[in-house]
């Protein structure tokens, strides 16, 4: 903690000290991805819902993915370029240091400019929330532990594919398709896929179970208590995962000896 609040002040004092840039920098994320939002606004203000899903409904899903991305971002972006280290060789000075490289990749830098992403996700769930008539008391304990598996699953997943670099080299694309683009398709009901890609976006990243299962529950479509388990069954299932593959890409790593 004490070294994740050492950086964290170094961090906020190199992109502060150019205040105007900084402050750009986070309205131009906040309207970058709420664009994105907007979009979603235009559809239903024409088609209404999307199968049966209203609008404030689906700002939930949004809400709630979204969070966990920007937090990613902002205290993670180290694995979101981690090929830049593998390329480089800056990641050999990482394996002699004493404290563990997942850690050191993971406090590389904080994205303070992420905080418009946190910013504009927490706004439109704020929206969604005040149009939702399921919402109750026991809503409102579930949410912040939805937003903490939402953290932790965005990590995970960012773990797994940082770690492809170790045996490709560059792991752009495959951050694209694995990870932005699903967790775009997850902000969305997930009955409007096929089955194919419903099962991937619950078993194997698992996105659906942060968005869609719980709000099934707590939105009446289903009276199946289990399903608010279901972030920390993705939780569970991941955290193994994602250190297996992370330490096998450890040992695969061939030092650039610099």
């Amino acid at each position: 903690m004490g070294l994740f609040l050492t950086l964290f002040k170094a961090s906020f004092k190199s992109e502060a000290q150019y205040r105007f840039d900084f402050l750009i920098n986070i309205l131009g994320n906040i309207l970058g991805l709420l664009g994105d939002f907007i979009i979603v606004v235009f559809i239903l203000m024409r088609f209404k819902n999307i199968n049966g899903w209203l609008l404030h409904e689906v700002a939930l899903m949004y809400s709630v993915i979204e969070f966990g991305f920007g937090m990613y971002r902002l205290i993670g972006d180290g694995f979101n370029n981690f090929e830049l280290l593998i390329l480089s060789g800056k990641f050999d000075t990482l394996l002699i240091r004493p404290a563990p490289a997942l850690v050191q990749v993971m406090l590389q830098k904080v994205d303070l400019k992420r905080l418009g992403m946190v910013a504009q996700a927490l706004g439109v769930g704020i929206w969604g929330l005040q149009r939702c008539s399921f919402i109750n008391n026991s809503f409102y304990f579930y949410l912040p532990l939805l937003l903490l598996a939402s953290v932790i699953i965005n990590m995970q997943i960012g773990i797994i594919l940082a770690a492809v670099a170790f045996w490709t080299g560059k792991n752009e694309d495959i951050v694209v398709l694995g990870h932005y683009s699903t967790r775009t398709a997850a902000a969305y009901p997930a009955t409007i896929y096929n089955n194919i890609f419903r099962h991937i976006l619950t078993f194997v990243i698992p996105f659906f179970s942060l968005t869609y299962y719980p709000l099934v529950y707590y939105t009446g479509r289903s009276g199946n208590a289990f399903y608010l388990l279901a972030p920390l069954f993705g939780i569970i299932a991941m955290t193994p995962i994602s250190y297996l593959i992370w330490s096998l890409g450890i040992k695969r790593y061939s030092s650039t000896g610099t």
